[in-house]
């Protein structure tokens, strides 16, 4: 029935070479290399070499069965593998007749530790070192990249040590969320913009009235009237000091721009954290480090209602994490005294606050996040990623 099944295969299967007779005794290096090239192949799974039967140009099977002598053959090359190659593969020889001629398959297994090369020299054509892969049904030598690749391969597969406690850190209330879609705040009204935008009326109104040789003071009320309202009182200001007010916009309403990004329109962000292991895990640290850029900025401390201001130790009572800023990261860390086995806990007692920017929408923020503990044999690292999603229509 495996044959059969070999044969349904395509005929350009990386697991499945086809040969219409055996080698020849003595014939190692042809062996060699196309063992080493499915064993090195790119794919997955059990390999197999099927002897009498081929494919015409056409991609149609064409069968030649073995003759005597064959099956003797085929029964020896486990062992020429075996002295040849390392590291150590599984050969199993399997024979059946298919459609009345007799067939031969070389089973191929336990190829998860490339690179399998030559272990010692074969001939004057294959050396110790050598090592071939397969790649579009063709038998060459690996290239550096070949090498790269199945290395990365090994590496992944590695096991990773054991270790006597783990801690998970996810986002939001589920410390395994490392993944976590957020909606994004309409963050692109903020105060100044709208002092901005009607300073910008009154400067254009007062240059038109200027081009016109008009300058009113009742008009100038008026204008006022209508933009302002009764927020402020009227107060007569030339052009030149419009303008510097305009400019200076950004800076005086520094403090209520800096209320609407970190806390009105703010993404507010928890951590929380388990400890996994057997043991309890004494004075852990959880650091995480997140980008900082024009469209994504992480609040320093937890900014007051404009006009209201506060301590330092006030600020400090609050229990908003501590951040420093590096250039264009933030680093955010956490202190727990004492995290018993199998225990939750929110890490921060008062949320991150993260000012996002439209030009965020659809993006992934990558955060990195590293735990150190008494207890532990070796830092936890491990990444978190936020998606912002803009709200539809």
């Amino acid at each position: 029935m495996l044959l059969e099944n070999l044969l349904q295969r395509p005929g350009d299967s990386p697991v499945l070479h086809l040969r219409d007779a055996v080698y020849g005794r003595g014939r190692h290096n042809e062996l060699l290399q196309e063992v080493m090239g499915l064993a090195n192949a790119d794919a997955e799974g059990v390999r197999h070499i099927l002897f009498g039967v081929s494919r015409d140009a056409q991609g149609e099977l064409r069968f030649a069965g073995l003759g005597d002598g064959a099956l003797e053959e085929i029964e020896t090359y486990a062992d020429v593998v075996q002295q040849y190659i390392e590291p150590t593969l599984r050969i199993n020889p399997v024979f059946n007749t298919v459609h009345g001629h007799l067939l031969a398959a070389l089973e191929i297994t336990g190829c998860l530790n490339p690179p399998y090369m030559i272990k010692t020299d074969v001939s004057q054509q294959l050396r110790c070192g050598d090592c071939w892969v397969r790649q579009g049904g063709l038998f060459r030598p690996a290239q550096r990249a070949d090498l790269d690749r199945m290395y990365r391969f090994t590496a992944r597969r590695a096991p990773k040590p054991a270790s006597k406690n783990q801690v998970l850190v996810g986002l939001g209330e589920d410390p395994g969320c490392t993944l976590l879609r957020l909606p994004l705040p309409d963050s692109s009204r903020p105060p100044s913009s709208a002092v901005a935008m009607r300073m910008q009326k009154e400067i254009s109104a007062r240059q038109a009235a200027l081009s016109a040789n008009v300058e009113d003071t009742s008009v100038a009320r008026l204008l006022h009237a209508r933009l302002y309202g009764n927020e402020s009182p009227y107060e007569a200001h030339g052009l030149n000091t419009l303008v510097e007010g305009y400019n200076a916009v950004m800076e005086n309403h520094r403090d209520e721009d800096d209320y609407y990004y970190f806390e009105t329109q703010a993404v507010k962000l928890n951590l929380s954290v388990v400890n996994t292991g057997q043991e309890a895990l004494e004075d852990v640290s959880v650091v995480l480090a997140l980008p900082w850029a024009e469209q994504f900025k992480v609040a320093d401390k937890l900014y007051p209602v404009p006009g209201q201001t506060r301590t330092v130790k006030e600020s400090e009572l609050l229990g908003y994490p501590r951040v420093k800023r590096y250039n264009n990261r933030v680093q955010v860390k956490q202190l727990v005294d004492r995290l018993e086995p199998d225990q939750t806990l929110q890490l921060f007692e008062q949320d991150l606050r993260i000012a996002v920017l439209p030009k965020l929408a659809g993006q992934k923020v990558v955060l990195h996040v590293a735990v150190h503990a008494t207890g532990l044999d070796k830092p936890e690292e491990g990444r978190l990623r936020l998606v912002f999603e803009k709200a539809g229509p």
